[in-house]
């Protein structure tokens, strides 16, 4: 799978100053709902003729429809809070019982006849993240000495990431894994989940668990304010090679970002399972949307139509009909999203690269 991108200045800048943490989104525009309290931070434009979006019609209906069908089977009776967008848990489930019913639905017709379509009226904007895979091990050795830890059930003030550094987590038995590289556990908090090999070849899930509640600050636009790295070529690749060229200087970096993430290291058994998103289900790849979950509900569909291009070789841009699965402590504003690419190398290239503009529309049950 090869990406190729084209940006204007505009989507450049926007891109960079998202990426960076400088921007913030805006709204505007008129709230459409039947409580109108409920969805006061969320912009949307009157019903939509989906048809008349582009590439709705284009788009595969039918895996989109499965993996929103997956996603309501495997989250069981776990049910979700109505957020800002309004679009309640129980519809969603009605709808996707209807699909369960009828297994030979037209996909396309089903999504058209019971859901109303909406223009999401913010500045859109994504991003991609993936599944890193890491070395790591369940003891701390010479070798591994950067410790991952559970989330602390019992403690009352949760600690910053820089406090953390200095060892307020030490002594309470809550360090689940151990890896080589304090730069991998940095960028293994920011995709929220990995593959971990143990030294005897073990495959382990590292799942999300929490986290601190401290705000988050992207060390990218810290080290662009220092002069470290240039913004025409600020990116994840040349964020990750600064960190690992520069080890004097990398901690003070690293305690700029005071949000700290906590995991759970799941058994062997699950380990070849699908990456999990804060939804508690399973993630598909290029379906699934990490989203602001102050303002959308999980499980919900939104249409992303964007100026990503080249993610097949028919070279069109990216539209694709997603499952709000995820959220991420950068995502933040109604129509920003980050698009989960898949686990490994190859799928964290593309991630790193993915920073451009987009249409939200929000599918709302009727």
């Amino acid at each position: 799978m090869t990406f190729s991108f084209s940006r204007d200045a505009m989507s450049f800048f926007i891109a960079l100053c998202i990426a960076t943490g400088i921007c913030s989104a805006a709204t505007a525009g008129k709230a459409l709902s039947k409580d109108r309290r409920s969805m006061q931070s969320v912009k949307l434009s009157e019903p939509f003729d989906p048809n008349k979006i582009d590439g709705w019609a284009a788009d595969d209906h039918s895996a989109a429809l499965s993996a929103f069908v997956a996603h309501c089977k495997e989250s069981g009776a776990q049910t979700q809070k109505t957020k800002a967008s309004g679009v309640a848990d129980a519809h969603l489930r009605m709808i996707c019982a209807k699909a369960l019913k009828s297994p030979a639905v037209h996909a396309k017709s089903f999504l058209e006849q019971n859901f109303t379509f909406h223009h999401v009226i913010d500045d859109g904007f994504v991003t991609g993240y993936y599944m890193p895979e890491l070395a790591g091990s369940l003891i701390r050795t010479g070798e591994y000495t950067t410790p991952l830890h559970r989330y602390p059930d019992n403690l009352k003030v949760m600690p910053t990431r820089g406090e953390v550094m200095d060892g307020a987590l030490d002594g309470m038995g809550l360090e689940i894994l151990w890896v080589k590289d304090p730069v991998d556990a940095f960028f293994t908090a920011i995709q929220g989940s990995a593959r971990v090999r143990l030294p005897n070849g073990e495959l382990r899930r590292l799942a999300f668990a929490g986290k601190s509640g401290h705000d988050y600050s992207a060390i990218g636009r810290l080290l662009i304010a220092r002069g470290a790295i240039s913004t025409e070529n600020m990116g994840m690749d040349a964020l990750r090679t600064w960190l690992s060229n520069n080890p004097s200087q990398r901690d003070d970096v690293f305690r700029h970002n005071k949000s700290y993430i906590f995991f759970e290291l799941q058994s062997p058994q699950t380990s070849e399972v699908t990456a999990v998103g804060g939804a508690g289900t399973g993630l598909t790849d290029l379906r699934s949307l990490a989203i602001d979950d102050d303002l959308h509900t999980y499980g919900s569909l939104i249409f992303v139509s964007s100026d990503l291009r080249g993610y097949d070789k028919s070279g069109d841009h990216f539209a694709r009909l997603m499952v709000a699965q995820d959220t991420g402590s950068a995502i933040k504003g109604a129509a920003r999203g980050d698009i989960y690419v898949g686990s490994g190398a190859e799928a964290g290239a593309i991630a790193g690269n993915i920073r451009h503009r987009a249409d939200f529309y929000l599918l709302v049950p009727k």
